[in-house]
């Protein structure tokens, strides 16, 4: 389990953390990897990259392309036609993309869409050198009813954005992306991903409409760009009537000023740096119906480049999605009528990408469903916040925590089944800056959990949970490096547990994936933000666990070479203890 509420904030008093580091530099010249370093392959220590008795059925290669001085340009589009020598049912859908940096660049954010709705959101590395591979395996099943594609008039598209520049930087990123289709048992087939199976998306909607930008620049599919707190982006959407359950999935990253959020001191409004909280909210018809607080991703150019190579930040290959069940929400959707589905951020800076997608679910044996919300208790967020500045120095602190209740009920082919849900956070940030700016120091905790329940003729049918803690504690000290260079020296703790659990027809099955990652390290910054020397030491431990299964993962770095990178099936005795503390 990561680290209690006390235990963090003494790390605070403890490490050299910091938080509003330097963003991210570019390099005048190459930089060559560490000495001794023998492999350019960029890592994200997650699951191996498949257990399974048996390979995918069949592999299908979407698009191959070099994303080079894109910047700007519409994104890469093909059309989609879903394998014929193995159509669906699939147990298992697994979207791989694998990409190749033919020289120094900066990272870069990038997504792949289906037909409107986006599958990947994830980052590039931040390649000190050419030649630099990577990675990421995503689990996609939840998509199996765009993965079909026949419930749709119009042909299916797979597109992808990757805005690169080459003004400056003369790096090209080469991406491969594929599709495997697996056959057989899905418990046989665990693949390199955030596990999703249990949870929400226990078994695939039938029907996903994307909650996307159909209106851009850039054509359909893609995110939306919120600038401030008060930018709202709409989306209008129908849902079929005979609708009895319904998800909404939101991506969201963070960019600008505001890729530092989680460390931003807490000022007045013109300093722009207005504290470290920011909350993704949903509105269905300006009714309120649920919120997240995004999980802090660190890139691999922020804070350290030297950090995340060849090691990277948690999430940072494969962003994570939110999920907001709005089953109770249905009876008001089902009426033939479009409905306006809002997200905004709370306290938000320029910029942040953002789009969503609604899964829903389809009675077979009716035209028409009835229900209605009966219970919709949203008490306001009351977030204490304190200051005290005195020009550069100073100190902040957000503390706040909400309970919010749902409840409705849905009368289909199934009967009539009530589903209640019970949203608790729970949220801290403490921001300090010491020594005329020399010192910055930022800890912050979130606490989420959600409970589903759902009920039939009163009895208690199924009950699903998911809980995560994501506590970050970091601090940057700076001092002059001479010849008007500064030498910044930061360490970061970061790490994110979540638990799924779901009950139903007399089982109960769970998981949990717990993260955490320990860095050290120094970066010499010449004039303009030029990187012109650094390092950095990365500690990695992966655990995830089910009631059949546990694995465990633990990835050394020192000076961009790998140290030790060893894994277990067994979590048992000094093992889970290391990664617990």
């Amino acid at each position: 389990m990561p680290p209690s509420s006390n235990h963090i904030f003494r790390l605070l008093l403890l490490l050299l953390l910091g938080g509003g580091a330097a963003a991210t530099a570019f390099l005048k010249k190459p930089l060559p990897p560490p000495p001794g370093n023998t492999t350019l392959e960029y890592i994200d220590p997650t699951l191996p990259p498949l257990h399974t008795s048996h390979g995918p059925k069949c592999s299908l290669t979407i698009f191959r392309h070099d994303f080079a001085d894109t910047a700007g340009e519409p994104p890469v589009s093909v059309p989609y036609i879903p394998p014929v020598d193995c159509p669906a049912p699939w147990s298992r859908v697994v979207l791989e993309l694998s990409g190749i940096a033919s020289d120094i660049q900066k990272d870069r954010i990038a997504a792949v869409w289906l037909s409107g709705a986006e599958l990947l959101r994830t980052s590039t590395p931040f390649p000190m050198s050419p030649g630099v591979h990577w990675n990421v395996r995503k689990d996609v099943t939840r998509y199996t009813a765009l993965l079909r594609s026949n419930n749709s008039t119009e042909a299916a598209t797979f597109s992808m954005m990757l805005e690169n520049s080459n003004a400056t930087l003369a790096g090209v990123y080469s991406v491969n992306v594929s599709l495997h289709f697996y056959r057989g048992s899905a418990a046989q087939i665990i693949i390199n991903s955030h596990p999703t199976v249990k949870g929400l998306y226990r078994h695939p909607a039938d029907m996903i409409l994307p909650l996307s930008n159909e209106l851009g620049d850039c054509g359909p599919g893609y995110w939306f760009k919120l600038h401030n707190d008060s930018e709202l982006q709409l989306t209008a959407a129908a849902i079929p009537n005979n609708t009895y359950r319904a998800v909404v999935e939101v991506y969201v990253s963070h960019h600008g000023d505001d890729e530092y959020w989680y460390s931003n001191p807490l000022r007045s409004r013109e300093t722009k740096a207005n504290g470290g909280f920011r909350q993704v909210v949903l509105n269905i018809d300006k009714l309120y119906a649920g919120a997240v607080v995004p999980f802090p991703v660190i890139y691999p150019g922020s804070i350290n480049p030297f950090f995340w190579a060849p090691v990277a930040g948690i999430a940072a290959y494969d962003i994570p999605s939110y999920e907001l069940d709005i089953t109770p929400f249905v009876g008001l959707l089902v009426d033939g009528r479009e409905h306006d589905f809002t997200l905004n951020i709370v306290d938000s800076q320029p910029y942040w990408l953002i789009s969503g997608n609604l899964h829903l679910w389809l009675d077979a044996w009716s035209d028409r469903v009835e229900g209605a919300l009966v219970r919709h208790r949203v008490p306001p967020l009351r977030l204490s916040r304190q200051a005290d500045w005195r020009e550069t120095d100073g100190k902040s602190s957000i503390d706040g925590q909400v309970i919010v209740r749902f409840a409705g009920w849905v009368s289909s082919s199934k009967g009539n089944v009530s589903t209640s849900i019970r949203q608790r956070l729970k949220f801290k940030s403490r921001v300090e800056v010491q020594g005329k700016g020399a010192v910055k120091m930022a800890a912050m905790e979130v606490k989420a959990k959600t409970e589903v329940k759902a009920s039939l003729n009163r009895a208690v049918v199924g009950r699903a949970s998911v809980s995560i803690e994501s506590p970050l504690v970091l601090r940057t000290e700076r001092v002059n490096g001479g010849g008007g260079t500064v030498l910044e020296r930061t360490r970061i703790f970061h790490g994110m547990t979540e638990g799924r659990s779901v009950q139903a027809a007399g089982k109960v099955e769970f998981s949990e994936v717990a993260d955490r990652q320990e860095s050290e390290g120094s970066v010499l910054m010449g004039g303009a933000g030029i990187m012109e020397w650094g390092s950095g030491d990365t500690s990695s431990i992966y655990k995830f666990m089910d009631e059949k299964s546990c694995f465990l993962r633990t990835v050394k770095v020192v000076g961009g070479r790998v140290k030790e990178d060893i894994e277990t099936a067994a979590c048992a005795g000094d093992a889970v203890a290391v990664a617990d503390l």
